[in-house]
């Protein structure tokens, strides 16, 4: 009885021994977990905010820019990327107020909005800093962070830059090799006519050149008794419906078509 009894005793020992060495290994273990934890979500409220301040700003000042604009006294003077940094600090420490920043290195005055900017119609807004994890058991590094808000200032649009940002728009066909920047390009514009196949052949195009069958509809030597012509094409058509003489003209982007070549009478 006293064997099994010291038996027992020794079991019970190494159960307590082996939990106090997995306690050991899984507190520091799940301490760190919660650290990080931590960590993450101080960082993303303070990004919040901070990036609520600049979008906030970014709006305000662009409705600054437009009392510029309209002649009207501007509560801030004239919007300028100086006023844009100044009025963004204070719009940043007033939303910070009250708020832990303990992991900022700096605090309040770390931030960093010298890249704030007013240029081409568009305020431009950003905040930068140094975000160091605390309460950590272990040593840990700053690591910078960028926030940006911005916002198009109420000024309209001139119609100088309606034309940069619009992309140039060009005419095509179906069946052309060319793209056309006139919708009025007599390629496009097509006024077909019927007539007998030996007047074709005798007659000539606006521009001067004879008429030869059409690859599409006709058969080499084939001679039907009407045939159909354009003014401006050098083809005679034994179908009216021929591809050669209808036009599906669609209006594309032009850098949709960069395989094809300008047509040389309307963009030559």
């Amino acid at each position: 009885m006293k064997q099994r009894k010291q038996k027992k005793e020794v079991r019970v020992l190494r159960q307590k021994a082996s939990l106090t060495v997995e306690c050991a290994v899984v507190l520091p273990l799940f301490f760190f977990a919660v650290v990080i934890l931590a960590g993450i979500l101080d960082l993303y409220r303070i990004t919040t905010v901070i990036q609520s301040a600049l979008c906030e700003s970014a709006k305000e000042l662009g409705m600054y820019a437009y009392c510029q604009e309209d002649d009207t006294q501007s509560p801030v003077g004239t919007v300028s990327n100086a006023v844009c940094q100044i009025y963004v600090r204070r719009k940043v420490q007033e939303k910070l107020t009250g708020e832990a920043l303990l992991g900022v290195v700096g605090g309040v005055h770390g931030i960093n909005l010298a890249q704030s900017v007013y240029e081409n119609g568009r305020i431009s807004l950003k905040a930068s800093f140094f975000y160091q994890a605390p309460f950590t058991p272990f040593q840990t590094f700053p690591v910078r962070f960028q926030v940006k808000g911005q916002a198009r200032a109420w000024i309209g649009y001139t119609p100088k830059e309606e034309l940069l940002q619009e992309e140039e728009m060009v005419y095509v066909t179906d069946w052309e090799s060319v793209y056309h920047t006139s919708a009025s390009c007599s390629h496009l514009r097509l006024s077909v006519q019927g007539m007998s196949y030996s007047h074709a052949e005798q007659k000539k195009n606006i521009y001067g050149e004879k008429y030869h069958s059409c690859e599409r509809c006709m058969e080499i030597g084939e001679k039907p008794t009407t045939v159909y012509v354009t003014s401006t094409g050098n083809r005679y058509h034994k179908d009216k419906e021929c591809g050669g003489l209808t036009r599906h003209v669609k209006l594309v982007k032009k850098s949709q078509v960069k395989h094809l070549n300008i047509c040389d009478r309307c963009g030559g």
